[in-house]
């Protein structure tokens, strides 16, 4: 096989790499169906983003498109001061929610709930053997 040969083929299976990576997400993103009320469409919105540390233009956008939203969110997100835009050095644009918005909305309280229940889950055993230990059977006999 010549190197010709070797980089078109590496080129398919990039190009195949890429489309099936597109359809795995157009699978999650039909899984998460966003709901139909406009104000719990936001915070769906804002909450992915947020859980994502930010996400550029195109992400954003394609979020938008999977929630039925028109692009104008991203303005009215910004006026209220939910969504932040910055300017990378590659010309690209990053949006990030504001701590306002987190404050506001309550965006960390599923983030929160997940990490107590794994520190409560994590410590569950321990407790147990503990509960049962003949040093704490001391204190049942006081």
């Amino acid at each position: 096989m010549t190197t010709i040969q070797q980089v078109e083929i590496s080129s398919y299976l990039r190009q195949i790499r890429v489309g099936l990576e597109g359809l795995e997400r157009l699978l999650s993103s039909a899984q998460r169906a966003l709901p139909a009320d406009p104000y719990q469409r936001r915070y769906e919105l804002l909450e992915r983003v947020y859980d994502a540390e930010g996400v550029e233009r195109p992400q954003l956008m394609e979020m938008l498109h999977e929630a039925g939203t028109a692009y104008q969110w991203i303005g009215q997100q910004v006026k209220k001061g939910y969504l932040a835009i910055a300017s990378l050095p590659n010309g690209r644009m990053r949006y990030s929610v504001t701590p306002k918005a987190v404050r506001e909305l309550e965006l960390n309280r599923r983030k929160a709930a997940e990490e107590t229940a794994v520190y409560a889950a994590m410590s569950e055993e321990s407790f147990a053997q503990d509960w049962d230990s003949p040093e704490d059977a001391v204190y049942d006999t006081l």
